[in-house]
């Protein structure tokens, strides 16, 4: 998670692109996207923010899991927090005094009685954590991500952040045009990258191949050290899991079906480093901060380039060793997923993209940089297999 601004002021130093992000925010108005490497040190940005005086900072979250860390590394440098994320916490209303920090859910905001305690409160900083989640989720499974830039609308909030690791080019402009639609300007800072150490595999593997591609490859990977293995649904977590175990493979299963109390033990584990391997639907995602996971297995094609890299973000946090990904696909999974589609042209084009991303002969991490930085590229990384032929 980082080294706490409070224990070690004297030694700490800003990267470039936090202090670039800092700067734009002295001006008022002063609304910022910054996209960085996951791991980089996003949170840094609006930590410091938060703490100048008279700063009331309202953060939006995704997930429970992440909310509670963000709680924690308030409270490490000094901030009065309270959070109001839904199943799991205790309610929390906004903090008494003349500025401090507020965490909330999309969904929870739009609650009638939260928005009269916001309207109230009347926040001055306004941070959307993960805002790739506007179109990841945005469209059908949590519209209330589409309501965020409405927040704006007002001018009371006279400064924003909006961070994330992930962000497509159709997505960048679709928030751009979000803000000329308030009549304000974005400040873009940034680009995606992914880990300098990080070497990206696909195989194609069928799927009456795949379980014993999957116990070979985990045997390989195994000697780097721990890592992950995402599937797509609750039933598929449970099912390899067990063909890991029946293997002698230590393992542990994530997803939204456990209880608060099973998932906060099982993060536990993954923190103890007691489980090498874990078996996760997208559950065990944003804010999973965990740099000893060296490897990172998708076991069928994403559903999105932004779910892939999602996922590899989750290996490849230390900057000191090398990780790995390794993606099994095969024409049957864009079938299996199709219907994940339900006729949104949205989720179309992004299932497409995917394909063509297994489907073309070059560079995946090349690929993968392409696609979200909106411009073709002939740069090679020279770890991943294609690269070193």
């Amino acid at each position: 998670m980082g080294t706490p601004l409070a224990s070690a002021p004297a030694v700490f130093q800003l990267r470039p692109f936090q202090e670039r992000a800092l700067t734009a925010l002295k001006g008022r108005p002063a609304h910022v996207l910054c996209v960085a490497s996951t791991g980089a040190g996003k949170s840094l940005i609006y930590e410091r923010q938060a703490a100048r005086r008279g700063t009331r900072t309202l953060l939006v979250t995704p997930l429970i899991a992440l909310a509670r860390q963000q709680l924690e590394r308030f409270r490490s440098v000094g901030i009065e927090v309270t959070s109001a994320t839904g199943r799991g916490d205790a309610p929390g209303d906004p903090p008494q005094g003349k500025s401090g920090a507020w965490i909330i859910s999309p969904e929870t905001l739009l609650l009638p009685g939260r928005r009269r305690q916001l309207e109230s409160w009347a926040p001055n900083f306004l941070v959307v954590d993960e805002c790739h989640c506007l179109w990841e989720w945005g469209e059908r499974f949590r519209p209330a991500f589409h309501l965020l830039p409405d927040l704006l609308r007002s001018g009371e909030i006279s400064r924003s952040l909006w961070l994330t690791a992930t962000l497509p080019p159709h997505a960048r402009a679709a928030l751009r045009a979000a803000f000329d639609g308030l009549g304000v300007s974005l400040i873009e800072q940034g680009e995606f990258s992914l880990p300098a150490n990080m070497a990206i595999e696909a195989k194609r593997i069928s799927w009456s191949e795949r379980s014993l591609a999957l116990l070979s490859k985990v045997s390989e990977l195994r000697k780097d050290g721990s890592g992950l293995i995402f599937v797509q649904t609750r039933e598929s977590c449970e099912r390899v899991a067990r063909l890991l175990r029946a293997s002698g493979q230590a393992v542990i299963s994530y997803h939204a079906g456990l209880s608060a109390e099973e998932r906060r033990n099982a993060e536990s584990a993954v923190r103890s480093q007691s489980v090498p391997v874990v078996v996760a639907t997208s559950a065990f995602g944003m804010g999973m901060d965990y740099a000893h996971l060296r490897w990172v297995v998708l076991w069928q094609a994403p559903p999105s380039l932004l779910s892939l890299a999602q996922a590899i973000g989750r290996a490849g946090r230390s900057a000191e060793v090398p990780s790995r990904a390794c993606v099994f696909w095969d024409q049957e999974d864009f079938q299996l997923i199709d219907w994940m589609t339900q006729s949104s042209d949205q989720k179309k084009a992004e299932l497409l993209a995917v394909a063509r991303f297994f489907q073309r002969e070059k560079c995946r991490a090349a690929e993968l940089e392409s696609y979200f930085n909106g411009q073709e590229s002939d740069k090679i990384c020279r770890k991943c297999d294609e690269c070193r032929k």
